[in-house]
């Protein structure tokens, strides 16, 4: 248990570090391409949508991918498929078969959990630099900056409203 908190603030510490870098050079590059701060905030916001979306999609892939191989071990058990097309799983080899990709899936799913974390701490990044940017007062920066941190605190605590915890 120690081990994964351990790796998981490794994560998030990963994460704040190469966002801060990321976020930076995309300034600079907005900068120098005449490009908006608005509109690159727009730009890393919609990649972060479509980052979210990602594990989900994956994780609906390997569902149906599983579902897909079970329903033809129980047709190739029940004499539904010729032998030789689909040969029965016995054995020891049965759950190395039904689920030759699980790891691979994991993975994928890792990297845009943490593509999906980082993008998300470029917004704020962003939005951080375009209210410090923007406000000639500071009283005014730091609402704005409070609002901002509020606002995605929001948005993670709401994200998580419909789904069912499995235990």
């Amino acid at each position: 248990m120690a081990t994964t908190g351990a790796l998981g603030s490794l994560g998030s510490d990963l994460a704040f570090s190469v966002s801060f870098g990321i976020a930076n050079e995309l300034l600079d590059s907005a900068h120098e391409s005449h490009l908006s701060e608005d509109e690159l905030i727009g730009i890393v916001l919609s990649l972060s949508v479509l980052l979210a979306a990602v594990p989900a999609t994956f994780v609906a892939v390997r569902k149906e991918w599983h579902k897909y191989r079970d329903d033809r071990v129980k047709r190739g058990s029940n004499g539904g498929v010729s032998g030789s097309e689909n040969p029965p799983v016995t054995g020891s080899a049965a759950p190395e078969a039904q689920h030759p990709t699980s790891g691979i899936f994991e993975f994928a799913i890792l990297l845009f959990k943490m593509a999906q974390r980082i993008s998300l701490s470029i917004c704020v990044q962003l939005l951080a630099s375009n209210v410090r940017s923007r406000q000639p007062l500071r009283s005014v920066r730091i609402v704005s900056l409070l609002a901002v941190s509020i606002f995605f605190l929001f948005l993670e605590s709401t994200s998580s409203v419909g789904n069912t915890h499995r235990r």
